[in-house]
């Protein structure tokens, strides 16, 4: 698996201000916030060793913060995300793919970055297991920052690419270091370059995830609420989750701001 130095990192982050991905201000915020996690995130399979003609890479951010545990929902969590891979694995799009899962409670942590759905880590006991606050500003922030820098190494190297990242949670921002309008601005480019799905998740009813998603950047048609927290409901938004990336890969969802990545 490839992964990059701090300086080669911010090379790459340049090199997507000058190809249009980002903008310059968006390049001085991701550049102004590059740590260990943001740089094992851009890590991934090296271009010489993927045979597609272009490439998905699918970004899976999860909470685990205590509250996932308070609602019994851990199990369902486990399920619902190993279930997702398997659905991405009977495809004939999964030569395509690349997948990256990141989990977040109080910090954010990379399960793995990118890599062939045959080799992406199933959830277990022993690597998701619920505690602490919720940062989802920052694992927002921080994911985007790796995608922009790996898929650009894929497009520099002249393989094109579509991104598809997409959050789920069961509860408001409460610890991040960055804020919503950090997560937004990285956005808005982002869905102008037109290479990007972004989509935002939430489980429970007593959280007003449409407005926290629009403050984020998030476009309204790849924002789903689910409002009962129960496990066969969190289930239930794994594999609908699967379904519409499954459609993104196939090119049926187009990327931007009119994206509807939860359409029929």
């Amino acid at each position: 698996m490839s992964t990059h130095s701090h300086d080669e990192m911010n090379n790459l982050f340049a090199s997507a201000a000058g190809s249009g991905i980002i903008s310059k201000p968006t390049q001085s915020l991701l550049s102004g916030h590059l740590g260990p996690v943001v740089i094992a995130g851009a890590a991934g399979r090296p271009l010489e060793d993927i045979d597609a003609s272009d490439v998905t890479l699918i970004t899976v951010l999860i909470d685990a913060s205590s509250s996932i545990g308070g609602s019994g929902l851990e199990k369902a969590v486990r399920e619902g995300q190993n279930a997702l891979i398997e659905a991405f694995a009977g495809t004939r799009e999964e030569g395509s793919i690349l997948i990256a899962l990141w989990t977040f409670d109080s910090v954010t942590k990379v399960v793995h970055a990118y890599v062939p759905v045959s080799d992406a880590t199933r959830l277990t006991d022993k690597n998701y297991r619920s505690s602490g606050a919720t940062v989802l500003y920052d694992v927002w922030c921080d994911a985007l920052a790796s995608n922009v820098a790996y898929a650009e190494q894929l497009r520099s190297g002249g393989t094109p690419v579509r991104s598809v990242v997409v959050v789920l949670t069961d509860g408001e921002d409460t610890s991040s270091k960055r804020t919503a309008r950090d997560c937004a601005a990285i956005s808005h480019d982002l869905l102008k370059s037109e290479q990007f799905i972004l989509a935002f998740v939430g489980v429970g009813s007593e959280t007003d995830f449409r407005r926290i998603a629009l403050q984020m950047g998030i476009p309204d048609g790849c924002v789903a609420v689910e409002g009962s927290a129960t496990p066969s409901a969190l289930r239930a938004v794994f594999q609908m989750v699967s379904k519409s990336a499954i459609r993104a890969s196939r090119g049926l969802v187009k990327p931007g701001v009119q994206a509807g990545f939860f359409g029929p």
